[in-house]
């Protein structure tokens, strides 16, 4: 594997491959944040003499899911230059990646795809959605508050390491958010111009929203508050801005409706878009880890992995304990590494994922299977980090 591993003066090359493959102008702003990115990222390539063909990265990055912080790998930029595309060479780096991950004892893997049907063969499979709230901006109409907090709006760049305690403090201890490091903090100051606005009680910080101003919208990407006075002073720092923009846009990132930016819900417009698909890529760890939320008994549990060969078999798990077994034919719950992940990250329930033919299961009364489901987190995912 180690000959698929970038050296350091190879950087150059592939961000030529990275502008090529992406269409992208070279910029000392882009070239900055990518190279960030590089620095702190592992990068497998692919080279025909002396040029990168094909590459990407994994961003080592920690996931929370209840009190346990998950090791998770972010993968990004799979590029591979037109005239060299068709043979396998992007396949076969996400399967070293993967390798890699799981040598390095990540649990987890996360990527925004270009193809769901291409990387669910890779035991991906579709985790978190994006919701986009569009109002015009005469229409958002925020209810006032009696106690007016104090709210100052600063470029991100300049708040950034007050937003970060802020995050690390009331946020990154919330289910499905990324433990953001110093480094991923610098790097979004790098890539993105944004504006914070911010809110103070008497002693504190309490509350921010991220946003940017593009010609005749305001994008929000990013609001976390304390309480409903913050999240509704947030709303009307925002609605006085109805005199500059036409249209004000919010970005959320869990996997449920949240559109109660307006009193009018229906003067809303609603775009719910797939966004990052996952996968477990140790699954011993991750359920040795995993924050089962109640007693549901041994299920036997029969892994199907193509890529990670150390996955599969049959695992009986129980709350405390999960250990390996040899008889083949003694399981309980059957499915792919895939349809598996979305269960375990919350995407779907038990009964959807039999349903739906994803998961099949033998010799296990309703009991047991209600009780192991409802062990499971549901909807737990909510991070926007893009990598």
């Amino acid at each position: 594997m180690e000959d698929l591993i970038l050296q350091s003066s190879e950087r150059e090359l592939l961000y030529q491959l990275y502008l090529y493959a992406f269409n992208r102008q070279d910029l000392p702003a882009r070239k900055a944040f990518f190279m960030n990115r590089v620095e702190h990222g592992k990068v497998f390539r692919i080279k025909d003499d002396d040029q990168i063909i094909s590459a990407l990265y994994r961003l080592p990055f920690e996931l929370r899911i209840g009190d346990q912080l998950f090791q998770m790998g972010g993968i990004g930029d799979v590029m591979t230059y037109p005239e060299y595309g068709g043979h396998g060479y992007a396949t076969t780096l996400l399967k070293a990646a993967l390798e890699d991950m799981n040598a390095d004892g990540y649990e987890l893997s996360f990527l925004a795809p270009f193809s769901q049907r291409y990387y669910r063969r890779l035991g991906f499979e579709q985790v978190e959605n994006s919701f986009t709230y569009e109002i015009d901006s005469e229409k958002l109409r925020p209810v006032k508050v009696k106690n007016k907090y104090k709210i100052e709006r600063t470029s991100f760049a300049s708040s950034v390491d007050e937003i970060a305690e802020y995050y690390c403090q009331a946020v990154a201890i919330q289910d499905g958010k990324i433990n953001r490091q110093p480094w991923w903090w610098h790097y979004l100051t790098l890539k993105n111009n944004w504006n914070v606005a911010k809110v103070y009680d008497s002693t504190k910080m309490i509350g921010y929203a991220i946003y940017e101003i593009q010609r005749t919208e305001l994008v929000v990407f990013e609001m976390n508050y304390q309480d409903g006075d913050t999240y509704q002073t947030l709303l009307d720092f925002i609605a006085a801005h109805s005199s500059m923009v036409k249209r004000f846009i919010f970005k959320d990132y869990s996997n449920f409706y949240q559109g109660y930016y307006s009193s009018e819900p229906g003067e809303m417009n609603v775009h719910i878009e797939p966004y990052m698909m996952g996968r477990i890529v140790n699954f011993k760890s991750f359920i040795t880890k995993y924050p089962f939320g109640n007693e549901f008994g041994t299920v036997a549990i029969k892994v199907e992995d193509n890529i990670l060969q150390s996955n599969n078999g049959i695992w009986k798990v129980s709350k405390d304990e999960i250990k390996q077994v040899s008889q083949e034919d003694h399981w309980q719950i059957k499915g792919k590494i895939n349809n598996l992940s979305a269960f375990f990250l919350g995407q779907s329930s038990l009964r959807q994922a039999i349903q739906f033919h994803r998961i099949q299961t033998q010799s296990i009364g309703n009991d047991q299977l209600t009780r192991f489901d409802s062990a499971i987190k549901k909807s737990i995912l909510g991070f926007n980090d893009y990598f």
